[in-house]
C-alpha cells in the first residue's frame, strides 16, 4: 500500500515515498520519470522502468511493465546487446544463423554448436487485441516471447493454440448476424 502525503513547505503538491529508488517524490515527477524510462529508452531511470507504480501516476493502465520493453536484449540469447540485426538478433547469432544456413562456419566445418532453427509461430494478447508472431528461422518458443515482451507498448498475454482458437470462435460467433423472427 502507497501511503501519500504533502509537505507545508510545497502546498497542493501530494507526494509519495518510492521504495524501489530509496526516495520521496511528487507524484508528478514519478509519471515523469516512468515516461522517461518506458517511452524515451532513458538509461539513467532504469530503476523507473516496468514500474507499475509510476505506469499508475502517468496514467498507463494497459502498459507493459515488462523490464525487456525497449532494450537492447538479444531475442536468441536473451542477452543485452550493443545493437540488433534486424531488430531481433545480436551480431554474434545472427553470424551463427548465416553460419547455419550456409552449412559452412569460417573454418569451413558444419556448425555444431547451434540447434536446429525452425519455423515457429506465437500467439499473444497486446492489450484487448490479439496478435500472431511469426520467425521463419527460431531456436525455440522462448525467443519468440522475448520479442514480443521486448517489442510491445501494452500488456502481453500468451495464448495456447486451443485458446487461440477458441477466442476466434466467439469472434466470429459475435460477428454473426441475427437471424430475424418473422
Amino acid at each position: 500500500m502507497i501511503d501519500y502525503f504533502s509537505m507545508p513547505e510545497t502546498p497542493g503538491v501530494t507526494y509519495f515515498a518510492c521504495e524501489r529508488l530509496r526516495a520521496k517524490f511528487p507524484v508528478g515527477s514519478c509519471a515523469q520519470m516512468w515516461r522517461q524510462a518506458n517511452h524515451e529508452k532513458n538509461e539513467n531511470r532504469l530503476g523507473c522502468k516496468g514500474c507499475p507504480i509510476g505506469a499508475a501516476h502517468a496514467g498507463e493502465t494497459t502498459a507493459s511493465l515488462s523490464r525487456l520493453r525497449n532494450s537492447l536484449v538479444c531475442g536468441r540469447r536473451h542477452r543485452s546487446a550493443h545493437r540488433l540485426v534486424g531488430k531481433h538478433l545480436c551480431v554474434s547469432c545472427k553470424n551463427r544463423e548465416y553460419e547455419y544456413l550456409k552449412g559452412r562456419n569460417a573454418k569451413g566445418t558444419m556448425p555444431i554448436k547451434l540447434k536446429a532453427l525452425e519455423h515457429r509461430t506465437l500467439h499473444y494478447m497486446q492489450g484487448d487485441e490479439m496478435r500472431t508472431l511469426h520467425l521463419r528461422l527460431s531456436v525455440d518458443t522462448e525467443e519468440l516471447i522475448v520479442s514480443a515482451l521486448r517489442d510491445s507498448a501494452n500488456k502481453v498475454r500468451f495464448l495456447f493454440s486451443g485458446t487461440m482458437q477458441l477466442m476466434r470462435r466467439l469472434a466470429d460467433f459475435t460477428h454473426q448476424p441475427q437471424p430475424q423472427v418473422a
